[in-house]
């Protein structure tokens, strides 16, 4: 996957897990407004894949995929189509290479699957291809993690906090 160099350490670490990955902080989950939890599982893998926790909280724990429900139950509803047909190209990909979803499998056959992804030029109908949906989610995965906490993403202000900007 193409990603900043100063993140590659962070995808040479997506083994190892950050204790908070699979924790939230207290005061309940947040309600989710457009996916459903099928689709809540499979955003959340694929943008814990963009940004894994390693020292620090990844985009599963900031909540990220609660930026993306939020922003497609809302001002971006347009990007809907987009994600069903990028959803269902990762569920095809998935397919070729496990019976099982992709947010259960193993870190490193979902980053396979994701690297597929990231290099597939085929669309799908009228639809985006693989690579566009990429594109895509890692723009809204970073949005989520680094942008204001109000808009559903970057619990607790980690992303913030890893940037070392003052809260």
């Amino acid at each position: 996957m193409a990603v900043p160099p100063a993140w590659a350490s962070l995808l040479a670490a997506g083994q190892h897990r950050h204790p908070k990955s699979a924790t939230l902080p207290t005061g309940g989950p947040l309600a989710f407004r457009y996916f459903t939890q099928e689709q809540v599982a499979t955003v959340e893998a694929i943008t814990e894949q963009i940004i894994p926790a390693d020292e620090d909280p990844g985009a599963k724990w900031a909540g990220v995929v609660h930026y993306i429900d939020w922003a497609l139950a809302g001002e971006f509803a347009g990007l809907r189509p987009s994600y069903e047909t990028g959803l269902t190209r990762v569920s095809m990909l998935t397919k070729e290479v496990s019976p099982k979803s992709f947010a259960v499998l193993d870190f490193a056959v979902q980053t396979k699957i994701l690297e597929k992804l990231e290099s597939d030029e085929r669309r799908e109908g009228n639809g985006v291809s693989g690579q566009e949906f990429f594109q895509l989610v890692r723009r809204q995965t970073l949005e989520g993690f680094f942008g204001d906490p109000k808009y559903g993403g970057n619990r607790a202000f980690v992303g913030w906090k890893m940037l070392k900007f003052e809260v």
